[in-house]
């Protein structure tokens, strides 16, 4: 669940992760303007307007029937995106480490299993 707020030109991202099964848990992540660097929005410095491939939504100064004007740099449309953008980084690492976690449930460590093969000789 993400969260918006806005206030005074204040732009805040709130992303809160809730786990079931019996998992008390709950992560909260806040994104702002101090925890978070304008991102450039338009195409880097010096890099030419290039058709995208497939799936790739990000602004590429072209589209279908020619070049694209450059977008507006700075402001809170650019603050929010990358505060989009971090909390699908924090989300997208929390996910990796949970499954990791679960593919290792019930293997016991490679140390373990070694240290018992050892006693048994």
């Amino acid at each position: 669940m993400a969260e918006l707020s806005s206030t005074n030109a204040s732009v805040s991202l709130t992303a809160t992760f809730s786990f079931p099964e019996g998992v008390s848990a709950e992560i909260k992540q806040k994104f702002d303007e101090t925890s978070c660097e304008v991102a450039r929005v338009g195409l880097p410095v010096g890099a030419e307007a290039a058709k995208p491939l497939g799936g790739d939504y990000s602004y590429s100064g072209v589209h279908d029937h020619g070049k694209l004007p450059e977008p507006k740099e700075g402001g809170d449309i650019a603050l929010l995106l990358t505060m989009v953008k971090k909390a699908q980084e924090g989300s997208d690492e929390l996910l990796t480490r949970i499954i990791k976690e679960e593919k290792n449930v019930g293997r016991k460590p490679k140390d373990a299993e070694d240290a018992k093969k050892r006693q048994k000789k």
